[in-house]
């Protein structure tokens, strides 16, 4: 089963925020957020999860990152 979850820009940048101020002052952040919104009017997350962002080279250690077409600007 396919599970929907949804991430608002606001959600993606504090993710991105935590990472910087872990890289600042390790062990400050977990870089974690945990959703719940299981009951939201017009996009409820269809089950309670956690995201932890980590940093590219601890996750892309057998591959390059990611597709061309979708690097950040």
């Amino acid at each position: 089963m396919l599970e929907q979850i949804y991430l608002s820009r606001r959600n993606l940048l504090t993710l991105l925020n935590k990472l910087d101020r872990n890289l600042k002052n390790p062990g400050e952040s977990r870089c974690t957020l945990i959703k719940q919104d299981t009951e939201h009017p017009t996009h409820p997350s269809s089950i309670v999860f956690r995201v932890t962002a980590i940093e590219d080279e601890d996750y892309y250690t057998d591959r390059p990152p990611g597709h061309s077409k979708d690097a950040p600007a």
